[in-house]
């Protein structure tokens, strides 16, 4: 492997944390999102109490309690009128009169983070199910039909080969590298993907599940935090070859030492950006110096991996139950489970409202019903919520779509939020980095929390009903968050 390749590879890493800055503006949206349907308990516990069996069962008749309950039916969205309108279309890649097919590019081998990016692929499969099952769209059944796997290094072959030789619709890529970027969008491909990536600005037919965002911006949230959890002295980390990794932890620096005051005399104690991806070194000095200088919060721009890291030496130190830290990737239940003890008390900022969450929203109750028996993961929510956003944008496109109609209609949504489950996005606006374009920047800059509890999360931001806390972004001065729900 390239000296180049390896690089590239770290700062698309890297990028995975910078997604702590993500931002929301507040709102309703999606009338077309799915009517409510009863949430699903977890497998092992029913949703209610079994019927008694009756007293006296003729021994001819079996009991009420003899034959299973019927499975409910799923609720039909509510969608207008012209969803079952169909329309012979002819000369659209992936549309035939039964069928709308589509292709995902995903790292399934190869993929040296450590998450199950492959989940995506079930996401995606799970809510055209849901679809299907409600009736489809304009008489057609929506299909998964080529899985492509990037292999880590392969995304630009593999975006070609689907723009040459796939008869889909759109693209749906969750990568760790999205090298194919500029030939998905040059082709006129409406592509969908999980957002770690600056190669989402700047291109008019491609759609994250979250917007671009400002790295390395001046946000209230980082000194916001400790002041909830009591610290005043903050340990700051960036990986040093990485740029995005690297102004991600400047503007962590920046955000604190810009609300120090407010924020009860916040210090940066601790600041480094020179460690490398997967800390070989380990890093024993850093938390020998952070110890000696009384760090009581940890913020990082680093994977799941690098936080582990520094916990483990944290506990070597005696000093882990000293200092919180605040996790930028670590929304893995199986991970955290099996390092429960390394993460006790600390925090995980999640891009969507996180399962535990009390939430009105159907879109999510319908997630819980058709992922049933699938190990939930963060990429199977995000396969989920853009394969809503493709068939919202189909609704809007109409009965007669096709590629550059559904990227028309996608692009006048200007106030979309899965149903309430990510911050509201203005996708007719919010194209460039707000970096170089101040004005794609979201209204609202939010947070969605969770706390890991005993290896498990629990809801740490907002209230019940309104998990989002949020700021708005053009007041620089230092204001409350307001606690938001974007569910209709």
């Amino acid at each position: 492997m390239t000296a180049r390749l390896w690089k590239m590879l770290l700062g698309a890493l890297a990028v995975l944390a910078l997604v702590a800055t993500a931002c929301g503006n507040a709102g309703n949206d999606d009338e077309g999102a799915p009517a409510p349907t009863a949430a699903p308990a977890p497998a092992d516990e029913p949703d209610d109490e079994p019927a008694p069996a009756p007293e006296e069962a003729p021994d001819d008749e079996p009991g009420d309690d003899s034959a299973p309950e019927p499975e409910p039916e799923p609720e039909e969205p509510k969608d207008p009128e012209h969803r079952h309108t169909f329309v012979p279309i002819e000369g659209v890649p992936g549309v035939n009169d039964d069928e709308i097919k589509v292709t995902s590019i995903v790292t399934i081998s190869n993929n040296t983070l450590g998450t199950n990016i492959a989940a995506y692929n079930d996401g995606i499969e799970a809510y055209f199910n849901f679809i299907n099952d409600t009736g489809g769209i304009y008489g057609r059944e929506l299909v998964l039909d080529n899985k492509r796997d990037d292999q880590l290094f392969q995304n630009q072959p593999q975006a070609l080969a689907m723009v040459e030789e796939d008869d889909s619709l759109a693209a749906f890529v969750a990568t760790l590298l999205f090298f194919g970027a500029d030939i998905l969008n040059d082709a006129g491909v409406p592509t969908f993907g999980w957002n770690i990536h600056n190669e989402f600005a700047d291109r008019r037919n491609i759609f994250g599940h979250i917007a671009p965002s400002c790295i390395g911006c001046i946000h209230q949230l980082f000194p916001y935090i400790a002041t909830r959890v009591g610290a005043t002295k903050a340990g700051i980390f960036g990986y040093g070859n990485s740029e995005n990794s690297k102004i991600c932890a400047e503007g962590t620096r920046d955000s604190i030492e810009h609300y120090s005051a407010e924020a009860g005399g916040m210090t940066v104690e601790f600041f480094d950006t020179s460690i490398e991806f997967g800390l070989a070194g380990g890093v024993a000095p850093q938390v020998s110096e952070m110890k000696d200088k009384g760090v009581d919060i940890i913020y990082t721009c680093l994977d799941l991996n690098g936080m582990r890291t520094i916990a483990q030496e944290l506990v070597k130190q005696d000093y882990r139950d000293e200092v919180v830290m605040y996790h930028p990737n670590t929304y893995n239940h199986e991970f955290v489970a099996a390092n429960a003890d390394l993460f006790e008390g600390d925090l995980v900022f999640v891009q969507f409202v996180p399962f535990e969450a009390d939430i009105d929203s159907s879109l999510q109750e319908a997630f819980f019903q058709y992922t049933e028996g699938i190990k939930l993961e963060e990429q199977t929510m995000v396969g989920w919520l853009n394969a809503h956003l493709f068939y919202e944008g189909l609704l809007g496109a109409g009965p007669e779509f096709d590629r550059a109609s559904l990227v028309d209609a996608l692009r006048t949504f200007d106030d979309y939020s899965h149903d309430g489950l990510t911050n509201a996005i203005d996708f007719s606006r919010q194209i460039d980095l707000p970096n170089n374009n101040p004005d794609a920047d979201y209204e609202y800059r939010c947070i969605n929390a969770v706390k890991i509890v005993n290896g498990d999360f629990e809801q740490w931001t907002g209230e019940p009903g309104k998990p989002w806390l949020c700021w708005e972004t053009v007041r620089e001065d230092w204001h409350d968050p307001e606690a938001l729900t974007f569910a209709g």
